[in-house]
C-alpha cells in the first residue's frame, strides 16, 4: 500500500493570506471597527472561524455570522485569481509522487469550489481526492476525514499531514495521524504553531518527505 499524504490547501499549497486578511481588513474598515496588521492578523486566526471572528471583535448583533461569511466569500471569489501557489509547492509535490505517496487534499473549502480553483491552478492531477465540505463557512474537517479513513479503510500509521493551522494538526490526530508538519508561510504564525505541534518549517522546501 502506497504511502498516504494528507495536504492542506488554503495557507499550504494556496497562498491566499494577503487577499483573505485586505478582505478582512476592508470588512471591518467598512464596519468602522480596528483593524489588524498581517502579523496580528496571524496570531488570531482559528478555528471554528466564528470564533477568530469574535476575536476581531464581531458581535452578530446586527448581522449573523452567516451574512459575514456570505460577503467574505464573495469578495474572496472576486479576488481569487490574484492567489498563487506557496512557493515550493510544485517541487514538493513532484517529490512527493516520486517517492510513491498518494496525495490527497483535505480542505475546509467548499468542495465545488477546492475543485474549480485546484483546476484553475492546474493541480488537480496530482491528488488522488479532492476532499472539500459542504458548506461555504469553513466548516471542520474532523468528520469529514474520519468518514474518508473509514471508507477507504485507511491505516492512519501510513500517513503524514502537511499544514498551516492548529486545525490541521487537532484534525490529523483525530484521525490517527501523528506524523504531522506545519509551515510556518500560512495563517497562522510559528509562535502560534509552535504552542501545540512539535514540528513546524518555515517554508514546504524545508518538509522533508
Amino acid at each position: 500500500m502506497k504511502p498516504i499524504l494528507f495536504w492542506d490547501f488554503n495557507g499550504t499549497i494556496l497562498d491566499d493570506v494577503h487577499l483573505t486578511w485586505q478582505i478582512e481588513t476592508k470588512m471591518l474598515q467598512e464596519r468602522h471597527m480596528r483593524t489588524y496588521t498581517l502579523e496580528e492578523y496571524k496570531d488570531m486566526f482559528c478555528f471554528p472561524v466564528i470564533n477568530y471572528y469574535y476575536r476581531m471583535g464581531y458581535t452578530f448583533e446586527n448581522e449573523t455570522y452567516d451574512d459575514v461569511s456570505v460577503e467574505f466569500n464573495d469578495a474572496y471569489a472576486r479576488g481569487f485569481s490574484s492567489c498563487r501557489l506557496m512557493p515550493g509547492f510544485l517541487t514538493k509535490i513532484q517529490e512527493a509522487i516520486q517517492k510513491g505517496y498518494e496525495n490527497i487534499i483535505l480542505s475546509a473549502s467548499q468542495k465545488d469550489n477546492l475543485k474549480q480553483q485546484c483546476q484553475e491552478l492546474g493541480i488537480d492531477q496530482y491528488f488522488s481526492y479532492l476532499l472539500g465540505t459542504d458548506n461555504l463557512y469553513g466548516g471542520s474537517k474532523i468528520d469529514m476525514a474520519k468518514a474518508f479513513m473509514q471508507k477507504q479503510k485507511i491505516d492512519p500509521t501510513n500517513c503524514r499531514f502537511i499544514g498551516d493551522t492548529l486545525h490541521d494538526q487537532e484534525c490529523a490526530n483525530a484521525i490517527g495521524i501523528n506524523d504531522v508538519v506545519l509551515v510556518a508561510q500560512g495563517h497562522q504564525s510559528r509562535s502560534v504553531l509552535e504552542s501545540g505541534c512539535d514540528h513546524v518549517a518555515d517554508s514546504l522546501m524545508e518538509v522533508e518527505l
